[in-house]
């Protein structure tokens, strides 16, 4: 029986070590591509580190800037400048002067011709002949008001 054991262990070594043999050599090959691999990645990195060597080693190149007359130009674009700021200038002070007056002699008058109508309609009401109205526009709002409504209560200072 000893006899017919070793047999079946010799039959399987010899059908194990071709399919062994094989996978050994499918490793190899790969191992030896992804060498090759690497050694093509070592070449292009030493390429690249030899060219940056090469840039630093060649120093550093002095640009020449000209000096333009700094002073000189400062002077011209300020002096146009002011010229034409204070002559432009003063007409567009003039322009929204004009303007603001314009506008608070519209809003006098608005005021004037709201408080006569005002007077007119009051004198116009039984009994109101002599009574003296002082207008508050509804869109105002009066300081009691404004303190009632910050406070919460009536007459409170907040």
């Amino acid at each position: 029986m000893r006899a017919s054991t070793q047999g079946v262990g010799d039959r399987m070594k010899d059908r194990w070590g071709p399919a062994r043999m094989s996978s050994l050599d499918r490793q190899n090959m790969r191992l030896r591509d992804e060498v090759s691999h690497l050694r093509i990645q070592l070449e292009d990195e030493r390429t690249a580190t030899h060219d940056l060597k090469d840039v630093l080693r060649s120093g550093p190149r002095v640009v020449k800037v000209k000096r333009r007359g700094g002073l000189l130009r400062l002077a011209v674009v300020g002096g146009a400048a002011y010229i034409v700021g204070t002559k432009h200038g003063r007409e567009r002070y003039d322009q929204i002067a004009g303007w603001v007056r314009s506008m608070r002699s519209k809003l006098e008058r608005n005021a004037d011709e709201v408080v006569s109508e005002l007077e007119a309609d009051t004198s116009q009401m039984p009994g109101g002949a002599g009574r003296t109205v002082t207008p508050t526009p509804p869109d105002r709002v009066t300081l009691p008001e404004v303190m009632e409504r910050r406070s919460g209560s009536p007459g409170t200072i907040p």
